[in-house]
């Protein structure tokens, strides 16, 4: 493969609902290093956000990030209209993938939009275990 052909591969999410709704994870453009994952500054992150144009675009700025698990929560599907949107929500035996974001390379201006959009749809930053890749951290998470 030339290099014109290698291109930086990010996460995204994509799908209509359930069952046929998808979220892959690929390589990020910034990793978050080993030493930076025992830190507390992550947040997980879990929906529309998970498109990396959409998040840069809204953050202003690339930011490291790395894929995520968290259970006890998965998504619910609700139709609005001729579209459908997901919504977090606490399942026993649930799990969700998303990704967790190292925010103490963002200013509290660029991460407030973030909070903002979370917040106008009802969830809030909570303490919670997230896998990330095998380790289990206790992170903040825009929750129900």
């Amino acid at each position: 493969m030339s290099e014109e052909e290698e291109q930086s591969l990010t996460m995204c999410w994509f799908g209509m609902y359930q069952p046929y709704a998808t979220s892959i994870v690929h390589v990020p453009e910034q990793e978050i290093s080993p030493d930076e994952v025992d830190k507390k500054d992550l947040v997980f992150i879990w929906d529309k956000y998970m498109k990396a144009d959409i998040l840069s675009d809204l953050l202003g700025t690339p930011v490291p990030w790395s894929p995520a698990l968290i259970k006890g929560y998965s998504r619910k599907w609700k139709k609005e209209d001729r579209s459908f949107t997901c919504e977090l929500v606490q399942k026993e035996g649930g799990e969700c993938l998303g990704a967790v974001l190292l925010i103490s390379r963002l200013s509290e201006g660029q991460l407030n939009p973030l909070i903002e959009s979370y917040k106008v749809r009802g969830y809030s930053l909570k303490k919670a275990k997230v896998l990330i890749g095998d380790l289990t951290r206790e992170i903040l998470a825009f929750l129900p």
